[in-house]
């Protein structure tokens, strides 16, 4: 009797463990597709401050990124009445949670803190005055 708690202990113990895990590391989503903007703001020593993005403009498609397969990022900015829009073009690659949007100097590097089939967020991290923080930014799929 006391084998068979045994063994049912252990396979308990081995389902728990391999069926809890977190969307914090990144998860096994698939990034590529378009994310709207959501939330930004700071993390600084352990502490998160964000807030809803309140820059779309009335009446027009939300801001947003998009990652094309094969490389491609694009970011677009819709701007006034008329839906009228700036779009930045660079390239992405993804090495496990590092994102690296552009190349060379004008390259970037995030960290995807979450990565789920709805919710993105990619932090970046400052240094001022000594002072490490983060920058979030918070991004959903509709």
């Amino acid at each position: 009797m006391k084998k068979v708690f045994l063994l049912a202990a252990i396979a308990f113990a081995g389902l728990t463990i391999t069926s809890c895990s977190s969307d914090d590391d990144g998860g096994s989503a698939s990034i590529e597709g378009k994310w709207y903007y959501s939330e930004e703001g700071f993390s600084a020593v352990g502490q998160e401050d964000l807030s809803d993005y309140d820059d779309h403009e009335a009446g027009c498609e939300k801001d947003y990124i998009e990652f094309v397969e094969g490389g491609v990022f694009r970011d677009v900015d819709f701007f006034n009445s008329d839906c009228e829009f700036d779009t930045e073009t660079s390239t992405w690659t993804r090495n496990g949670n590092t994102l690296t949007i552009g190349t060379g100097t004008d390259a970037v590097t995030e960290n995807i803190a979450t990565l789920s089939g709805s919710t993105l967020k990619i932090t970046v991290s400052e240094t001022f005055e000594g002072q490490t923080f983060n920058y979030v930014t918070v991004y959903t799929r509709e």
